[in-house]
């Protein structure tokens, strides 16, 4: 993450003087998603993920976390996480739609 500071002071600030900075969040972006989660739902491993592959893995999560879901939230989650990430609309959602390579840092 990003932030700027910015200070104006009129004259000295004295020393061991307590300063009290006020903050506010300009923004918030989506960093990068993890290299070892895709690769984890890579089964494949030919460096994109299918909807066979990620509709594999929500299963496996959707029992990891012990809840009753019905089948349709099932297909909404899997059909939004084509909607938001399959940006160039081939079925298959790389890497870098995956979000692995962006990065925020300096």
């Amino acid at each position: 993450m990003l932030f700027f500071l910015l200070i104006i002071a009129q004259g000295k600030i004295p020393p061991n003087a307590t300063l009290i900075f006020e903050i506010e969040l300009y923004a918030v972006n989506k960093g990068p998603r993890s290299v070892e989660a895709f690769n984890q739902i890579d089964k494949d491993g030919d460096k994109k993920l299918s909807e066979l592959e990620i509709s594999h893995y929500l299963k496996e999560e959707f029992a990891r976390d012990g809840k009753t879901r019905h089948p349709s939230v099932h297909d909404e989650i899997l059909a939004d996480i084509f909607k938001k990430n399959d940006h160039d609309g081939d079925g298959f959602i790389s890497a870098k739609e995956y979000n692995v390579y962006q990065h925020d840092e300096l």
